[in-house]
This record gives C-alpha cells, structure tokens and sequence, in this order.
C-alpha cells in the first residue's frame, strides 16, 4: 500500500523534474497524471511540453488524424514551434480529407497566433498523387495563406512538394513575405515537379532573391543557373555556407552554369561547401557540364542508375571529378551500374590526388586487386581516408572468398588506425566481423 510520505513526496516533485516526466509521457499518459493534483494539473499546461508536434494526414486514419490536429491546434496552438506534416499513401479520398484537415489545422493555427519556427510538410508529391488542378490550387492557396503569417521561420522544408511552377513561387513568396530576413534554412529539393526548368521562370528569380539570411539550402540543379548564383552573390553575401544540390535525370540538367558565376558566389561566400547528387544520370557528355571546376564541390555523389548504354564513359567522367575537385574533394561515392566498363586505374588516381579524400564509397566493378591497393595505401599513410565502402559487382563464388579474406586481413588493421572499412558483393553476403 502507498504510504502517504510516498505520496507527499511525488506530489512536492520540483516542478522542473515533472517536466521532464512529462516530455517522456504520451498524450494520454500526460492527461491522466494531470489528474493526481492540482500542480500537476498545472504542469500539462506547461508551455515546453507542447512546442513540437507532427501530424499524418494521409492514410486509413487520415479523418481520425485530422481531427487530432485540429483539436490540438484549438488547445496548444499557441505554444507550437516546430510543426511537421506528412501526407503518405495518398489516395483521390484521403486527399480531400487531407485537404480539409489542413484548412482546420492552419485555420485553428491562425486563430490561435501560432509563429513557427520550423515548418516542415513531408511528401506532399502534388504531381504524383492530385489529379486534378482544382484541388491542387485549393491546397496551394491554403499553404500560402497559412505561411504568410509567419514572421519567425528558420527552417522551412518542402521537400518532394512537386509544385507546378506558380503554385511553387506563390508559397515561396508567402514564406518570403514575412520570413525572408529570418529563414536559414530552407529544404526545396523536389518542390517543383519534374521536366521543370525553374531556373528559366522569372517569378522565381525575383522570389528567391528576398531570402537574405539563408544560410543552408538544398534544391535541384533545374532551379540553378548563371543569374540565380548572382541573385545569392547579392542577397546571401558572406551567409550561406552550404548548398545540396541534385541533378535528376527527369529534370532539365543539360545547361551549363558558368565557373565565372561559381567563383562569384564563392568570393561572397567564403565559407560556401557544395554537395552534388547526380541521380540516374551516366553518360559523360551530360555529367561533364554539370562539373564545374570553379563550383566549391566538397560532396559528389554519383548513381549511373540501370540504363542499357554500354559507352557512359565512367572513366573519363571519374577522371574529370579528379581533375576538377582534387584540392577540395572530402566525401565522394560512385554507383556504377555498368558491368562493361572499368574504372580500377581511375578510382586509383582519384585517391591519391585527392589530398582532402575522407570518405569514399564505391559500388561498382572494382577488381580485389584495386580495393587491396587502396588498402595499402591507406596503410602506408599515403592517403588520409577515414571511411572506405566498397561493393565489388560481379564477382564469383572463388572471388567471392578471395574478397573475404582480403577483408579479413585489413579490418583489424583499419580499426587500429580508426577507420571504417566496409568491403562487400553484390551477389554473396560476406558474414561480418
């Protein structure tokens, strides 16, 4: 039986202590125990309990959902800071419902002087899933009202939205609108729907050009061109130091941003490091252009995908990222789907003049004798990587133990000298160790 010192004891808690009981507590949890007493009533109220919140909107409980949000935005709305929203497994259905949980949410949101602070909606993929233009200038229109309330955003992020061009400045514009001078981070890869050539629409270069404190950003290669890194050069001087940019095969990737431009931005942002995804694209006369030697690219990350083609010209596109980035190049992963084409003599070359080299990822067809090179030279201090990954294709079963054994002997000697060694196949699973 309780005692009633034990009682007395949990009810005189410190109340800094019960709320960090409470954080740890669900919902329901948190309602029944601000039953026990009056103090603890008080703490449920507690502002910090109730600052963050995510929502799914989609799915078999998309009405269930909404109604959630909605009765926690009339309650709690008032102390919410970071809010995110997800929308999976969409359907025609569960999109309308989506549609009027979000005019409930904002609207409860807005009743309740909501500022956010960071702002995220997950999936949203309006090209994928809405079918149809009305409802998605319905959902646009209750973004962009919502959004242009908000005066303290920091972090604002869109990713996968698949806005048509309008709609997608016309929420930009909204965040714009209040935030530009506050945001500092702002995740738009995939805003824009595909086949898009975004850096070609004038609404968005004049829209991007009132973010003036961005100091991270993350966006696709069809919103970038010469004019939009001048627009960063003059808005974003001396503040962004970190750009993610990807290069999707269905987006228009064919045009070239000048080095002139490149080296604009990086004499008004100093501090500015690139990471470049280049997704599903392989043939070199379409990568070449997009390796810009004066573009400040520290991260290159490169997946030919699955196409037939037998002359990508993996080695010559190898070494032109050797060329381009061996002063400055500090993490870089090559998935190469091409069993006719070898690039042992260039991925070799590419570690030992990347002096910066840390982190090296390689799926493609490597032959032992190359990883066991690399190997050694890492052993030897000839070059100074931290993470080595390496998925040797298409070798046999008699490769395959050979593979093994290689691993054997180096992973030990490798963890002495703190680096991660990671050598698998693709065809047989090496057990690890």
């Amino acid at each position: 039986m309780r005692t009633s010192n034990q009682t007395t004891s949990w009810v005189n808690l410190p109340d800094v202590v019960l709320i960090e009981i409470f954080k740890y507590l669900p919902d329901a949890d948190r309602m029944r125990a601000s039953l026990v007493c009056q103090n603890w009533s008080q703490i449920f109220d507690s502002p910090c309990l109730w600052r963050s919140r995510s929502f799914e909107l989609g799915g078999y409980r998309a009405q269930t959902n909404g109604q959630k949000a909605f009765q926690f935005a009339e309650c709690f709305g008032q102390y919410l800071k970071y809010l995110s929203i997800s929308c999976s497994h969409p359907s025609y259905y569960t999109c309308k419902l989506f549609q009027k949980s979000i005019d409930e949410l904002f609207l409860a949101l807005k009743e309740a002087e909501t500022q956010l602070v960071d702002f995220e909606m997950c999936r949203l993929e309006l090209e994928r899933y809405w079918k149809y233009d009305t409802p998605k200038e319905k959902l646009i229109g209750l973004f962009a009202k919502f959004l242009k309330t908000q005066r303290r955003l920091v972090c604002f992020d869109m990713s996968s939205g698949q806005l048509p061009a309008y709609g997608g400045c016309r929420v930009l514009d909204a965040v714009a609108n209040q935030s530009g001078s506050v945001i500092q981070d702002m995740l738009i890869e995939d805003f824009f729907h595909s086949r898009l050539a975004v850096y070609q629409v004038k609404k968005f270069q004049k829209v991007i050009s009132k973010f003036t404190n961005l100091k991270y950003l993350a966006l696709n290669y069809n919103c970038l061109s010469d004019e939009v890194l001048e627009t960063f050069s003059k808005s974003l001087q001396g503040k962004l130091t970190f750009m993610n940019i990807k290069v999707f095969r269905n987006d228009p990737h064919l045009h070239r941003i000048s080095g002139i431009a490149w080296k604009q931005l990086t004499r008004a942002c100093p501090r500015l490091r690139v990471a470049l995804w280049i997704e599903s694209i392989a043939m070199h006369e379409e990568i070449a252009p997009i390796l810009v030697k004066e573009a400040p690219v520290k991260d290159l990350h490169i997946w030919s995908g699955y196409d037939d083609d037998q002359n990508w010209r993996l080695a010559d596109t190898v070494d032109l990222v050797t060329e381009s980035y061996a002063p400055i190049l500090e993490c870089a992963s090559f998935e190469l789907d091409n069993i006719m084409e070898i690039v042992d003599h260039q991925l070799i070359t590419l570690v030992t003049k990347c002096r910066k080299l840390k982190e090296l990822s390689i799926n493609a067809m490597v032959s032992i004798a190359t990883v066991e090179e690399i190997c050694e030279l890492r052993l030897a201090r000839k070059i100074d990587l931290k993470r080595l990954s390496v998925t040797c294709c298409g070798i046999n079963e008699h490769e395959w133990n050979i593979l093994a054994a290689v691993r054997d002997k180096y992973l030990p000697l490798f963890r002495k000298m703190k680096t991660t060694l990671e050598i698998s196949c693709d065809l047989y699973e090496i057990n690890p160790r």
